[in-house]
């Protein structure tokens, strides 16, 4: 969408004034991950931070530009993407909550709308994450559950899977647990937490932390399923992380067992 100057805001609040009479709304956001091709926008491609971008746009009649907590990969879903805009226009924020799944017609929806301060930022105020990652560990797949988790046939040993995730939380290098194509520059994460949860044939595995590069969840989802297949012995993630070499570890799990849960402030 084009508009004229006198619709168009600043793209850096930080160091362009913003017009009088702005506000700064802030959303929570949930999202079917294979509706869209990531998170950040892309020529010709169909993102969330693009459809969203655009729908804010028609709802308040102004050129809107949306900054998320972080970017999530194609096929990861989201059940509370945090993100936040500026606008001018009078657009109550409940407004948006029947506004947003009206306009985009599937796949992405607004559970949570709220008036923040200005200098509130979605991504620059967020202290950590936390994902979840589904393994379904059974013979047979799910039709109720496809596009929601990986499918492994062979049975999971749960215990040591367990155990094996015990050992990772702390602060330390997870270079060797990311995508190949990752050019973070510190790679230097605070994992508080990994842990198993067991639903029936559903395994999810949670990480919560300070931060995540790219695909580290689901490099460590990957690997810490061949531990538990017997293809690694006990004790092999802390030994990985430890010689930092990606090629150490695992296959990256695909993406639609991936769900970023919550980000915490």
């Amino acid at each position: 969408m084009t508009l004229p100057p006198e619709r168009r805001l600043p793209r850096d609040p930080d160091r362009l004034r913003l017009p009088p009479g702005t506000r700064n709304i802030a959303l929570t956001l949930e999202y079917e991950g294979s509706s869209f091709a990531g998170w950040q926008r892309q020529p010709g491609q169909r993102t969330v931070q693009g459809v969203l971008e655009q729908c804010l746009a028609t709802v308040c009649r102004h050129e809107v530009i949306v900054r998320g907590a972080g970017r999530t990969d194609a096929g990861v879903h989201a059940r509370g993407q945090r993100a936040n805009f500026f606008t001018t226009s009078e657009v109550e924020p409940y407004a948006l909550l029947r506004s947003i799944p009206g306009i985009v017609r599937g796949g992405l929806a607004a559970v949570q709308a709220e008036e923040v301060p200005l200098e509130w930022d979605a991504r620059r105020n967020a202290r950590g994450k936390v994902y979840a990652y589904r393994v379904l560990a059974r013979e047979a797949p799910s039709p109720l559950l496809a596009g929601q988790v990986w499918h492994v046939r062979k049975p999971l040993d749960l215990d040591l899977l367990r155990r094996e995730l015990a050992t990772l939380p702390g602060l330390a290098d997870w270079a060797a647990y990311r995508a190949a194509d990752c050019t973070a520059p510190d790679t230097v994460k605070d994992l508080r937490r990994a842990e198993l949860q067991v639903d029936g044939d559903v395994v999810t595995l949670v990480f919560e932390g300070s931060g995540f590069l790219k695909q580290m969840v689901r490099v460590l989802a990957g690997t810490a399923v061949e531990v538990a297949r017997g293809r690694r012995a006990e004790g092999s993630m802390l030994a990985i992380r430890e010689r930092l070499d990606r090629t150490e570890a695992g296959v990256t799990a695909p993406a639609c067992g991936l769900v970023l849960e919550r980000v915490l402030y």
